[in-house]
């Protein structure tokens, strides 16, 4: 009735997920009652929607409908989030296939002194995103708090470890023209001159890696990097768009002098 298995059934009860009315003491065989089979049509559907056993648990013992619903749309949406994740990725592969893909744009630029109000901190490569939109949230809260503008482009500075290692100490900063007195972990600090191979990565952050990858071969075929931390600008964000394709991000590469690029 239910097309759930007999191992689907017992392991539903071991996790608590359908109990069954009787077991055979001397057999252990299972008995249910038809009452059940609903309940048990809905856990088979939620299982093949990947919904955690314990977020399943939930929904069934929900106190209402309207909990119920909201623990079922909250599942759907994360599963959306999911395919359009899917679909990027995809995309993205069929780009990298691609062998007319065009190749991207590269200057050499001398960055000038920048005084910013920045945080810094130790981050986990995994961990970076939330500490990194709460970290701009902070700068432009003590900006707005300080009655201070922008100054340009808001930034990040990403060392080598970051990438190897998955874990460095990461600055984030947004440029200011006058100095402040800041408050909480926003510090005011000046960034040295620095010399960079520039490239502009059109689209999600995510798919920085197809923009870093040709940039990283400009530097190491020349033999121009030097150590030093990758530096992105941040042209164009989700705050000023709402589609993920007209996002603009230059990625700085740390090099000796700033030769012009061929």
């Amino acid at each position: 009735m239910t097309h759930l298995s007999i191992k689907a059934l017992r392991r539903y009860h071991e996790l608590g997920l359908l109990e069954p009315v009787n077991v055979d003491p001397t057999t252990g065989y299972r008995s249910y009652d038809t009452g059940q089979v609903h309940t048990a049509q809905l856990i088979r559907r939620f299982r093949n929607l990947e919904m955690p056993v314990e977020q399943v648990k939930a929904v069934l013992t929900a106190p209402d409908l309207a909990a119920r619903n909201a623990l079922i749309v909250a599942h759907l949406k994360h599963m959306e989030l999911q395919l359009e994740q899917t679909q990027s990725i995809v995309a993205s592969l069929r780009g990298l296939l691609d062998a007319r893909r065009s190749s991207i744009a590269i200057e050499h630029r001398t960055i000038p002194r920048l005084l910013v109000a920045s945080i810094a901190k130790e981050v986990f490569l995994p961990e970076i995103e939330p500490w990194w939109s709460d970290s701009f949230a902070a700068i432009y809260e003590a900006l707005r708090g300080a009655g201070v503008g922008p100054a340009g482009p808001s930034g990040g500075l990403y060392p080598t470890e970051l990438f190897t290692d998955e874990f460095a100490n990461v600055l984030v900063y947004v440029p200011i023209s006058d100095r402040f007195a800041p408050s909480g972990e926003v510090r005011i600090i000046e960034l040295p001159s620095v010399e960079l191979a520039i490239a502009v990565h059109e689209g999600s952050l995510r798919e920085a890696d197809r923009t870093y990858g040709p940039l990283g071969t400009h530097v190491a075929d020349r033999a121009i990097g030097i150590d030093g931390p990758i530096r992105e600008h941040y042209l164009v964000t989700d705050d000023d768009t709402i589609g993920e394709d007209q996002l603009r991000t230059e990625i700085g590469w740390p090099i000796t002098s700033a030769i012009p690029a061929r």
